[in-house]
């Protein structure tokens, strides 16, 4: 972490900040680099081609993202860590990944379920505020356009109105 500190000149980083964003990374070059070594080459298809397919059956099994993280995989993948040798359990990720040995920081419990659904659901009201908003916005905006003056216009513009 301080040779990464002392080699950027962006502002500082935590080790929460770097291993935030490495689980992520880890998990999902893992992922992605298990499709990409079992995936059956076709004939006449590049490696271009083959990463498209892999990102692909990515895309399929997780979830409709698409895999983030090629220019990271392309580094990983000759380490053996990230080599996968067989085929992974799709039902037991906990067989590739290990369980989290993270433990819950002191001081910060699990929200309940009812607290995670009040938070969904203040989101969903306030994007619906947002939403209705915006609507009125643009019903304003067609009333003013209702509003205008052919006559005040060139012939050319005023034909449109």
């Amino acid at each position: 972490m301080q040779d990464f500190n002392t080699r950027t000149r962006s502002a500082p980083r935590t080790k929460i900040m770097m291993t935030g964003k490495w689980n992520r990374i880890n998990s999902d070059c893992q992922k992605f680099n298990a499709i990409y070594k079992h995936l059956i080459r076709k004939s006449g298809e590049n490696e271009v081609d083959h990463i498209e397919n892999a990102n692909d059956t990515y895309m399929e099994r997780y979830g409709n993202t698409k895999f983030q993280y090629v220019h990271s995989s392309n580094i990983l993948k000759s380490y053996p860590k990230w080599d996968a040798t067989k085929p992974i359990d799709e039902d037991n990720l906990t067989e590739l990944f290990g369980p989290d040995p993270r433990a819950r920081p002191a001081g910060k419990p699990r929200l309940a379920k009812k607290q995670n659904r009040r938070k969904c659901e203040a989101v969903e009201a306030a994007y619906e505020a947002k939403r209705k908003k915006e609507l009125g916005f643009l019903e304003c905006r067609e009333l003013e356009f209702l509003m205008i003056d052919p006559s005040s216009l060139p012939p050319e513009k005023s034909v449109y109105i």
